[in-house]
């Protein structure tokens, strides 16, 4: 008679819960997304960035939500809806009520899908640049492609060491290049390169050197002035890069 009595228990609690799964709210179609802050104007000032009015978190320059200093940083995705957005940063995050937008955008975002939205500017002109981050991995190789937000750089192209890079050349201001893969290496040395209008001669505007490992995927951010407004060193030319994957 007890085991009937458990066995009648046990069968409740199975059925009960079932009913309790199956009228759970199915997962709403969700999109990934990182913010980054390339607008050289915002070094030691907190913008806020919001996506639909709703507060997606604080940026100053060279930031993307994870502390990101100097050469080398990783990704910080945070789930938001899909379909179009409207994104939208402002000048101040100390007084939110006083704050005024300096830039908003819409933007689409598909489902299950990592984008990055950029602010960059033009000598205080400001605007929006997004990226759709997603790339198949390679196992022997590390993935690797440049953002371009530095408005007074010119075209420019890549070499590690002494070697150019397919794919990553001619890149203007709010170019982006596709993911090309490359030699995984330990201390590479990762040159941006431009052409001398006067002379025609290659040179290098910066260099940075991090390590690079097969099956990750990269993006490097060159940003600032070449010649900055103010002759604060901390706007001037500079590259980050961006652990995505």
């Amino acid at each position: 008679m007890k085991t009937l009595l458990f066995f009648l228990c046990c069968s409740i609690l199975l059925i009960s819960s079932c009913t309790r799964d199956t009228e759970l709210e199915p997962v709403p179609p969700t999109a990934y997304l990182m913010v980054y802050n390339g607008a050289p104007d915002f070094h030691g000032i907190n913008a806020m960035a919001f996506v639909n009015n709703k507060y997606y978190g604080d940026r100053t320059y060279n930031a993307n939500g994870r502390g990101l200093i100097g050469a080398y940083n990783f990704s910080d995705y945070n789930r938001v809806d899909t379909g179009k957005l409207r994104i939208t940063y402002t000048d101040s995050a100390t007084d939110r009520d006083k704050a005024t937008k300096v830039l908003e955008s819409v933007l689409d975002f598909d489902q299950e899908k990592h984008y990055t939205v950029y602010l960059l500017d033009s000598i205080g002109f400001y605007s929006i640049l997004y990226t759709q981050d997603d790339v198949e991995r390679s196992p022997t190789h590390a993935m690797l492609r440049l953002v371009h937000l530095s408005p007074d750089a010119g075209p420019v192209h890549l070499r590690i060491d002494t070697e150019a890079v397919p794919g990553i050349a001619g890149v203007n201001f709010k170019g982006t290049t596709g993911y090309v893969p490359v030699l995984p290496d330990i201390k590479p040395g990762i040159r941006i390169m431009y052409y001398d209008q006067a002379t025609g001669e290659e040179k290098t505007l910066t260099r940075k050197s991090f390590p690079l490992e097969a099956g990750k995927c990269y993006t490097m951010v060159l940003r600032g002035y070449r010649i900055s407004r103010d002759d604060n060193p901390n706007k001037t030319i500079n590259l980050s890069t961006i652990t995505n994957f």
